[in-house]
Formats: C-alpha cells, structure tokens, sequence
C-alpha cells in the first residue's frame, strides 16, 4: 500500500460504436476522502464508475491501484481488491433476509461443509453494529424501507476489506432523516480511511457530505477540485456550461376554480381521513417522510386503488375511479414515482410511449387517426425540448430527465385537468431539472391542477404554491408556499405540538 491515492484514473478513453463516451478522463480518489462525481445524465458519469468497478473496459488509458498499474482489470479483480459499488438499482435478492444477501457467495461454514447459520447471523449483527444501523435481519429484504435495504447492500461491501465504496444516487428517495442517517455513516467510514466515491442530483448533500468534487461534461473532465472552491452557481455552470433560470414564485387568483376536492379520504391504516383541495392552475406540494401515506393518497385519486371511504369531487362532481384508465377518461393524469416500471415501456418509441392515452382519447369504433396522433405527438416532443428530438428514438436510450419529459408529454397530448407528480425529477440531473420544473409552471399556468409528491424538501419548498404536510396516514397541516420552511415542514411531518399553529402563523 502507499500513502498516495487508492485508485487513478489517468487518460480514460470510452467509446460505444461511434459515440464517445469519455475523452482523456483523469482523477483520482484518496483514502479518507469523500469525492463527489457530478455531472449532468449522459455526462459519462456511469461509465467511469462501471469502468473503476471493471463492469467495462476502458479503450484507453490507465487505472492505478495502490501506484501499481492495471492491465487485467475485471469485476472479480475490483472485489477481491476491497472495490465495491453501491447503484441505484440495488443489487439484492428481494426474497432472501439481511444476513443471506450480505454472506451470498462467501457464507461461513461449519462441520461438514454446512454453512454455519449462527455465525452467519452473529457476523451480520457486528457489522450493522459497527454501522450503528439497525435492521431486522430475520425479514426478506423486499419487507424492508428502501434506506435500510441501501444500508444492507453497503454492509455486503464492509464484508470486505473495502479500501474504495461506489455510492450511486444512494439518496433517490430518501426522507431527510435517511439522508442523515446514510451521512452520518458515510462520516464514519471516511473516518476509517475508506474512500468514498459520492454520485447525487442534489447540491445540498454534495456540500454537506463533500472533500473533492470532479465535474464531468460531454465525457470530459470539466473541473476538478476542493470543495471549497465552489460554490452553487459555479457548480452549475461546469456542469451545463450555462447559468440555469431560477423559475418566480406564482400567484394563483384567490377566486380560481377548486378543480380537486378531497373530503375524509380513507384506506384502512394508510390513508386516514384526508382532506384538501388543488385549484385550477395551482401546484400544490404534499410532504412527508416516507411511509406517511403520500403516494397512497394519490394511488386512490388515480384508481389505482380502492377508497374504504370519503369522497372525491373533480369539476365538482363526485367521482370514485376503479382504474386508472377510468381516472384518465374523467381527466386525470400521473405520473409515477418509478417511471421505467410504471411510465413507460422502455422497448417502445418516444412516440408510442406519448401516444398511449392521446390514442385512446381520439380513437372512434376502433379507428384511430394516426395522421393527426403524429402530428400532436411531434409537436408535444419539440415543445418539451426532449433529446433527441426524434419520436423515433428508442426510449430505453434517452437520458432519465429525457424518459420524463416523455411521461409528462404523455398527459400533455391527453388534455388531462388534474395532474399528479410522484417523484417527478428522481434521478434527474440539475439541467434537466429546471426543464422539468418549467414545464411543470407552464402547464399550470395553463390551467391545470398539479399535485407535486417529493422526498426532495427544496423541491417542494420552490415549486409549490401551497403545501400540504402528511405524517402517519392524515394531513398534519398545510402551509403557504411564501412561507414555507424547511424548518416547519419537517416539524409537521414529525407530528411536532403546535407546528401546524406556528406554520401558519
């Protein structure tokens, strides 16, 4: 070992057939350093961190472990040498417990060759003892939250000697008390001289978690260095080579239409007796940690699940859809929080996956006018700016902020009145973001009703005109967007006496 960096990078070249993917990448990652990977999607960030894993291989350049250069470098080589990646899609059996996923492959054993079940599960306890994380590891883990299921894959890697960790996105959905508790473990591992290789969307947690950042642009490093070196906007401008439009906050007309009334709405322990309505043109943005009943509610207004009791008035009819298709007919329109398992067929064109409601609504005795279908849908595409600009294109192979303008263009080209957003920018670069969010104003300056669901608070805190707060299944309060704190939401998501009052204030 040397007192140098763990893992360099020097001169990376990558390419796919003809795109260039990285162009003369270097950097290198130190022990007891957290260095944050920004970039915008399609920057190459996700083919550096599967080439330091050895997932690809590079078409040139060099990789140097511990100041000794690499030439056979594989996915089995970067393991055994304590490298370890954590990606969005984690990479854990759903029906196996904690202690089976962390011993998969290496589990201790007893006389006779059997694996040794008690020391297996003694093991599986120190580690997550040393993480100070606790989790049940007798349940399967697809039975447990998505954060403690992060904090089982990263204990798969702590089985190791792990000298360098790879966390991709590990943030997506969490709650701000998850993030915490994930940071705080982050803090702890870079304490013990692990290097932490740190990829997120969010600005926030790059400056409170960061050393180092390195800064990737069209496959080239754009900037690299201290974290004190930057600041917000200079971030941004190495990532997009341009400043991003901050969005003004809106005024909806006190007198707007109430298009969504929503009265003691229930499903069993869930859902709890909400109430609340969303005008016609307003965003309205409902918190809350996860679990507090949010996407629930809107499975219920979008009929993809059934109301136990309450009632629901859009355009002030009463209405109760069984099914989404029928929640669509009445003009409602979601988008879901996993959109590549919910929002679209990935096999599919940008044009067939925009085309899906705007065909049933304009298909008469089963004929369908694929003339005019073409047209709005070509038209719908250009005015969200989706790249690249071709209802042709595979959708698999669009960039995530790309996949959701393609979702929202959906409901756009369908004319719905409602429309909700569950998640709407996870995963989504800053660039793209601030496409999304403008999209996002202009639709309800159009006159439609947004209800935006985030786990992100300053996504909430920006873009909404009015918030809603849930905890444990029931509305705790509702805060207007002005004044809106981070502060007084998470106090009513806590259930905190007296916060709905001092919000309000």
């Amino acid at each position: 070992m040397t007192d140098g960096p763990v893992l360099s990078l020097e001169g990376i070249d990558k390419a796919f057939g003809r795109a260039q993917v990285l162009k003369q990448v270097s950097c290198a990652f130190r022990p007891g350093e957290v260095h944050c990977l920004m970039g915008e999607n399609g920057a190459g960030k996700s083919t550096l961190i599967r080439i330091i894993s050895g997932a690809h291989r590079a078409d040139s350049g060099r990789i140097v472990f511990d100041g000794v250069s690499q030439e056979r470098y594989t996915p089995a080589w970067a393991r055994t040498h304590g490298i370890a990646t954590i990606y969005q899609e984690l990479d854990l059996v759903p029906n196996l417990n904690a202690a089976e996923n962390i011993f998969l492959g290496r589990e201790p054993l007893g006389l006779l060759g059997r694996i040794d079940h008690a020391k297996r599960r003694q093991r599986t306890l120190e580690i997550l003892a040393s993480m100070q994380v606790s989790v049940d590891i007798r349940r399967p883990v697809h039975e447990l939250g998505i954060a403690q299921q992060q904090m089982v894959a990263i204990a798969k890697a702590l089985t190791v000697d792990c000298r360098l960790l790879i966390l991709d996105e590990p943030t997506a959905v969490f709650t701000q008390t998850e993030t915490e508790a994930l940071f705080a473990l982050v803090r702890r591992m870079r304490a013990r001289g692990i290097a932490i290789v740190f990829i997120s969307h969010h600005m926030d947690e790059i400056f409170a978690i960061g050393d180092r950042i390195t800064v990737l642009r069209d496959g080239v490093v754009a900037s690299t260095g201290p974290i004190g070196e930057y600041d917000h906007d200079k971030l941004v401008r190495h990532m997009v080579g341009r400043d991003i439009a901050v969005g003004q906050r809106r005024t909806v007309p006190a007198d707007a239409e109430a298009l969504l009334e929503v009265r003691d709405l229930c499903d069993g322990d869930l859902v709890r007796g909400v109430t609340f309505s969303v005008r016609r043109g307003e965003i309205v943005g409902m918190a809350g940690l996860i679990g507090s009943g949010r996407t629930e509610t809107a499975r219920l207004l979008f009929g993809a699940a059934r109301a136990s009791g309450g009632e629901i008035r859009l355009r002030g009819k009463l209405i109760a859809p069984k099914t989404p298709f029928e929640a669509v007919q009445l003009g409602i329109g979601m988008v879901p929080e996993d959109r590549k398992l919910d929002g679209l067929v990935l096999r599919r064109t940008v044009g067939e996956n925009a085309a899906y409601t705007l065909v049933r609504k304009l298909s008469r005795f089963g004929v369908v006018p694929w003339r005019r279908v073409r047209r709005e849908i070509a038209g719908t595409v250009t005015e969200l700016s989706v790249r690249p600009n071709r209802t042709t294109a595979l959708v698999a192979r669009l960039s995530g902020g790309n996949q959701q303008k393609v979702v929202l263009g959906r409901w756009l080209a369908a004319g719905v009145d409602l429309l909700i957003l569950d998640e709407p920018t996870r995963g989504v670069d800053i660039g793209a973001r601030s496409e999304i969010y403008a999209v996002i104003r202009g639709l309800a300056d159009a006159g439609l009703g947004i209800l935006l669901i985030s786990s992100d608070l300053p996504e909430v805190l920006s873009q909404s005109d009015r918030i809603l707060v849930m905890t444990k299944g029931r509305v705790a309060g509702e805060i207007p967007g002005d004044a809106a704190t981070e502060e007084n939401v998470m106090a009513l998501a806590f259930g905190q006496p007296g916060a709905a009052q001092r919000a309000a204030a």
